[in-house]
């Protein structure tokens, strides 16, 4: 561990030191349920005792501490003691299954998990027999009780060296594979993608102090503005869970102004009565991120508010990497492009295996990224770390893409989800779109699936509005007016019920999806009664 002061200065540790810089009294965190307000001094004393509660459990810099829960104004307090500990923060989705919780544990070598009750029910069975220690957001037999550890630890100021070099931590992604991977994120790297959504915060909610309502999850995506909305004088509105219309509420009734969402909650936001609050409240940025826009959502939930932003990043390389801003946003044209880099962040695109120096304006290739932020290690994944590294410190991302004549970026699908049909490219995401801007359709994926004739063949699993027998004539005739017939799904499979996802509320687990779909079209009895199918369609 470095105990260079200008290696520190280089660090996560530091921005937490300059955010416990602000006036004392100023709130750093709410609980949108309700609760005590947690001032920047009540964080900083917090965080200084549960550090020194830690390293009294035994822990020593650079070991793992995992956070498997909710969101809960304790993970803010937790974010800083870590820091101020030089421990390593493990984020882990609450609602993965035993065997991939243990995995993760595993491959993380966490010595501490901190969980809520929820999730520490789940833990008992994983951690059984293991010398993990156990940690409770409240109270539970074998558990040491958060607010007890927290109380229980000096209150005197601590901060254990630390580095650039450092991590700062280690998040799980599935990717295509469906198998949990490790991607480390330095403190150098991890810094870079703070100061980027800062940036983006600062620049599209531009308010003295942005109110942030944390409402996607903090193990994921969401818990890239906590430092942003701190660094730039402003106070996390912390909300348990994602419901639309609670969500609606929230956001007039308590002044919400910066919101980071997901597509699946623009799409939940756009079928929610409580829709007409965004008009009269105060959002002044509403940043979309993780996935390709839902297209009709966005239109919808456009009508009630003029906030929309959109970035792009992915976990290998956090966070907002792109950015296309509120005015961009205006233009429904260039809803499916990325927008530009933020500062500190260079693209390109990877065509016939080399870099382009400045990319040609609508030559579609893999793009490539360049940033501080790009993971310095794969746990269990190290192979494909390799694959993905090129020389001069540039990282495939696996999206296959294009610059416009105006420095623009657009995904139009993953190199590893092309479906070669009859010789043919095809990108899952151009099918997508064309489903998703049906008028019945609220949400598609689309997979490659073997084909006698063709090789491949796409199928389309179907989240629609009607019973599935009332759409299906819809769909058809819509998809034949806009796609050419090789492109058009040789079977699609219609629900009424939200195509499922293993991580609430963020992607779909394409990788999971494809082996469903790949099932159900190779033995038809397998598919579920709630679901539909189709053939055919394909022309």
């Amino acid at each position: 561990m470095s105990t260079d002061r200008t290696a520190f200065a280089q660090t996560v540790a530091q921005l937490a030191s300059q955010v416990e810089r602000r006036p004392g009294h100023q709130v750093a965190v709410e609980d949108a349920d309700g609760g005590r307000p947690l001032t920047i001094a009540g964080l900083s004393g917090s965080a200084n005792r549960l550090a020194h509660a830690l390293t009294g459990l035994g822990l020593r810099p650079g070991d793992r501490v995992a956070y498997v829960a909710q969101n809960h104004p304790e993970y803010v307090v937790l974010e800083f003691a870590l820091l101020k500990a030089g421990l390593v923060k493990v984020p882990l989705n609450h609602r993965f299954a035993p065997l991939e919780l243990r995995r993760c544990l595993e491959l993380a070598e966490v010595r501490l998990v901190v969980a809520d009750d929820p999730a520490a029910t789940v833990l008992d069975e994983v951690l059984e027999g293991s010398d993990v220690l156990r940690c409770v957001v409240g109270s539970r037999p074998g558990w040491l009780g958060f607010a007890d550890l927290v109380a229980s630890g000096a209150p005197t100021r601590v901060q254990a060296p630390v580095g650039p070099d450092d991590t700062y931590h280690i998040r799980f992604s599935s990717g295509s594979t469906g198998s949990p991977k490790g991607i480390a994120i330095s403190h150098r790297g991890a810094r870079a993608a703070i100061l980027g959504n800062t940036w983006v915060m600062s620049t599209s909610g531009p308010v003295a102090a942005p109110r942030t309502l944390q409402v996607a999850p903090l193990v994921y995506a969401g818990g890239w503005s906590v430092l942003p909305t701190l660094l730039c004088g402003g106070t996390n509105v912390v909300a348990r869970r994602f419901d639309a219309d609670e969500m609606l509420d929230t956001i007039a009734d308590r002044g919400i102004t910066w919101l980071f969402a997901v597509p699946t909650m623009l799409r939940r936001l756009s079928t929610s009565s409580q829709l007409h609050r965004l008009r009269a409240s105060s959002l002044s940025c509403l940043m979309l991120a993780g996935e390709a826009a839902a297209l009709p959502a966005l239109e919808v939930v456009g009508q009630h508010t003029d906030a929309l932003v959109q970035c792009w990043g992915q976990t290998e390389a956090p966070a907002s990497t792109t950015w296309l801003s509120r005015t961009e946003m205006t233009r429904p044209e260039l809803w499916t492009s990325i927008g530009r880099p933020v500062p500190g962040v260079e693209f390109s695109v990877l065509v016939d295996d080399e870099v382009a120096d400045r990319p040609e304006p609508g030559v579609v290739g893999e793009l490539v990224i360049r940033t501080p932020s790009i993971a310095t290690a794969l746990l269990g994944a190290e192979a494909e770390r390799e694959r993905r590294l090129l020389p001069d410190g540039w990282w495939r991302t696996s999206d296959l893409g294009y610059v416009d004549d105006e420095g623009r970026f657009s995904i139009v699908g993953r190199s590893s989800e092309t479906i070669i049909t009859g010789g043919t490219n095809i990108q899952p995401a151009e099918i997508e779109r064309a489903l998703e801007s049906c008028p019945v359709v609220r949400e598609a994926v689309v997979v490659g699936v073997p084909d006698a004739r063709w090789g491949e063949t796409p199928a389309a699993y179907v989240h629609v509005v009607p019973e599935p027998s009332e759409a299906a004539g819809q769909i058809d005739a819509w998809l034949r007016d806009r796609l050419a017939g090789f492109k058009r799904p040789g079977h699609v499979f219609l629900s009424t019920s939200p195509i499922p996802r293993a991580s609430g509320e963020s992607k779909v687990a394409r990788g999971e999806i494809r082996t469903l779909v790949r099932g159900w079209v190779q033995e038809p009895g397998t598919v579920p009664a709630d679901v539909s199918r189709v053939e055919k369609t394909r022309g």
